[in-house]
């Protein structure tokens, strides 16, 4: 198993400053934010950093803290330590406010956001005099979940290209969806790739993993990553990634990288039969099971069908609205492209040199 945290935003969520009664304060959240109130004077904190905090001005007080040079956590971490009751962090930026502390901190006081130019009018106000205010969050919850990958493999005999090809699907839907096609179909073309494997003489080693959790932000793939080692993440030197691939009116089978480039396995599953696209996923946006592997500097190939079938992630999707030709078709691309590397006569492929780089988070909230 894997564990990741959800969070529900707070149903109340307020800053105010004692003499600016009737201001707008446009506050917002930090994702895994603890809930709590805190009220005193406040205190201009610079970025937050352990320096910051040794005057020990913070304590019993609220740190208002500008974004930069060290992650939101660690702001929100070093305030706690430094006995401040409530955190303000503001931007020092015009945009991009959605934010996250990473994780749940295991010392942690309440903490709001506001915008560059009120946090800005706060400071030099706090030049000027003391200020006296209340931070309160409420109806926020954190909450732990536990979630699998189920990972087969199967290894050649002594004489082997000491390499890995990676087959995956996902196992997992959205809420409120069966998930026929998106999930249970890259499982079933998953699942019978492997039994056409089965007897078959290889030279390489063909991993099968089914992801849980993708659709709560890639975690699956994510905690596959973590799981390897440098060495195996190296010899991984194709990554086949099926989803949504059965839908009987969905578009044709396209194969794309993250960057739209023919890298190994989509110029593999390109002479296979699918249609090589440079759109990220079925839905033109940059999200697909395959990012985790990619950033991990595994080779990676997402193959779906483009456009989406109009009830993707909804109750609509059915199992009578999957086309076995369409899941066959599937099966036999993956096959074909995974046998041209996994097959006796051919020869080993280029070791994967970037490999060996670590994966990235796939977090779409700003973390600093």
């Amino acid at each position: 198993p894997f564990y990741y945290y959800t969070y529900r935003q707070p149903s109340s969520l307020t800053l105010s400053v004692e003499g600016w009664k009737g201001y707008a304060w446009d506050v917002r959240s930090f994702t895994y934010g603890p809930n709590g109130t805190g009220t005193g004077e406040l205190v201009d904190s610079g970025f937050g950093t352990a320096a910051d905090f040794q005057d020990g001005r913070a304590r019993g007080k609220i740190a208002l803290i500008k974004r930069g040079q060290t992650t939101f956590g660690e702001k929100v971490r070093q305030a706690a330590a430094a006995g401040a009751v409530a955190v303000v962090i503001w931007n020092d930026r015009d945009d991009n406010r959605k934010a996250t502390l990473g994780e749940p901190l295991d010392m942690s006081v309440p903490v709001v956001s506001l915008s560059k130019e009120q946090g800005s009018r706060l400071q030099e106000a706090l030049k000027k005099g003391t200020l006296k205010g209340t931070v309160k969050v409420d109806g926020g919850l954190t909450t732990r979940q536990t979630s699998y990958n189920i990972v087969a493999s199967r290894k050649p005999g002594q004489a082997g290209t000491g390499q890995i090809v990676l087959v995956t699907a996902h196992h997992d839907s959205a809420a409120k969806s069966p998930g026929a096609n998106n999930g249970a179909s890259g499982v079933a073309a998953l699942l019978e790739v492997a039994r056409m494997l089965a007897e078959r003489p290889i030279d390489t080693e063909v991993r099968l993993v089914s992801f849980g959790s993708t659709l709560a932000g890639e975690r699956g793939p994510a905690a596959y990553v973590e799981s390897l080692s440098d060495a195996d993440r190296r010899k991984t030197i194709a990554a086949f990634c099926l989803d949504a691939v059965g839908s009987r009116e969905a578009g044709d089978l396209t194969v794309t990288d993250e960057k739209g480039t023919k890298s190994l396995p989509v110029s593999l599953a390109e002479s296979s039969g699918a249609v090589f696209s440079t759109v990220w996923n079925d839905r033109g946006e940059k999200t697909g099971d395959h990012l985790p592997l990619t950033e991990a500097g595994i080779p990676s190939a997402l193959l779906t069908r483009a456009p989406a079938d109009t009830w993707r992630d909804q109750p609509e999707d059915t199992v009578e609205k999957i086309d076995r030709e369409r899941l066959a078709e599937a099966v036999h691309v993956v096959f074909s492209a995974v046998t041209q590397i996994t097959d006796l006569a051919s020869p080993a492929y280029r070791e994967n040199t970037a490999g060996s780089q670590s994966g990235k988070s796939t977090e779409s909230e700003a973390t600093q």
